[in-house]
């Protein structure tokens, strides 16, 4: 790694680049004027040489290996978690500044922009970027605590397709168009038929509940108040949905909770005609806030609908916790 060079233009890798959440960040890498030096594409052997395009340049993806993460400032691991494990199996050694967005279980240090001590930065370490649906819980039970005082809340969390990755989303597809031709579906991804249904997939959701809540006690401490999560697999393609109830330490109205939320940049509040969906806020940004409920005599008590789009909140910390390491590097 080059320290000089990640000042100024890092020469950037993503391991995993043909992958949804790879895809993204070469996406957002190339329309968001990130200071790239050069970018490096790598994959798996039998992905090894396929045509990329960034930034009207065809690019050749190479295989992972530690030779060809030998130039690489700042690598970000988008891969599935099962090449993640290959990899730790291999024996091989990260590179120096690694932003691992694999939720595969590595140990290294969360860091969630805007939220963690950018102190805890510098030019090498292994950084993991938080669950996608932690980043929506993290921020939204965060402003509303600082805004009125949380008491409880217990959230449901739809989960997409694209949580699984490229397998997900092609069997979610498969099924459909199975069933729509009147055939019988397959199931290896999920437990069952995921296509026009919705699955509780005992086994993977408390893998993800209980991944999010350690992330959460991670990242806000354990003396704030713990959520209660169950997650659901929906049969959506993109972006998680939320429902949330919240008790909350005083007794706001509805407007004064969507003016608390819509006064945080990260936040989207919609009017009552504008109610967002999963498949409406693909492709942008922000934690999506639509119907915002009171409920009669329960005063400080709220339900909020919730939709993010996975792949890019968590594209988009991964870049902006590149950034913010960059910065803490020129100001030393």
């Amino acid at each position: 790694m080059n320290e000089e060079r990640l000042r100024r233009s890092p020469n950037v890798g993503i391991v995993g680049s043909s992958s949804l959440l790879g895809k993204e960040l070469k996406e957002l890498i190339e329309d968001g004027g990130f200071p790239l030096g050069k970018l490096i594409l790598l994959e798996t052997e039998e992905y090894a040489g396929l045509l990329q395009e960034f930034a009207g340049d065809i690019e050749i993806t190479q295989i992972i290996a530690p030779e060809t993460l030998k130039d690489v400032d700042i690598a970000f691991f988008a891969c599935g978690p099962e090449i993640m494990q290959s990899y730790l199996s291999s024996g091989a050694a990260f590179p120096e500044l690694t932003i691992d967005l694999t939720q595969s279980g590595h140990p290294g240090t969360l860091f969630l922009s805007g939220l963690s001590d950018s102190n805890r930065l510098g030019a090498r370490g292994y950084y993991l970027n938080p669950h996608p649906a932690s980043i929506v819980i993290v921020r939204t039970l965060s402003r509303l605590h600082q805004a009125f005082g949380l008491r409880s809340a217990a959230i449901t969390v739809l989960e997409p397709a694209s949580d699984r990755g490229n397998a997900g989303v092609d069997e979610l597809q498969e099924q459909t168009v199975s069933l729509l031709n009147f055939q019988g579906v397959e199931s290896k991804v999920f437990s069952g038929q995921l296509s026009f249904n919705v699955l509780p997939e005992s086994r993977a959701s408390m893998r993800t509940e209980g991944q999010i809540s350690q992330q959460f006690a991670d990242l806000m401490g354990e003396t704030f108040p713990r959520p209660i999560i169950q997650a659901l697999q929906a049969p959506i393609f993109n972006s998680h949905g939320f429902s949330l109830f919240t008790q909350l330490l005083q007794e706001p109205g509805v407007e004064e909770v969507r003016a608390a939320l819509a006064s945080d940049s990260a936040f989207v509040v919609h009017g009552n005609d504008d109610e967002p969906s999963p498949v409406s806020v693909v492709g942008t940004h922000g934690i999506h806030v639509g119907r915002v409920q009171g409920f009669s005599g329960q005063p400080g008590t709220f339900g909020l609908w919730l939709v993010a789009d996975n792949m890019r909140l968590a594209a988009s910390n991964a870049i902006r916790t590149a950034e913010n390491i960059m910065l803490a590097v020129i100001g030393r």
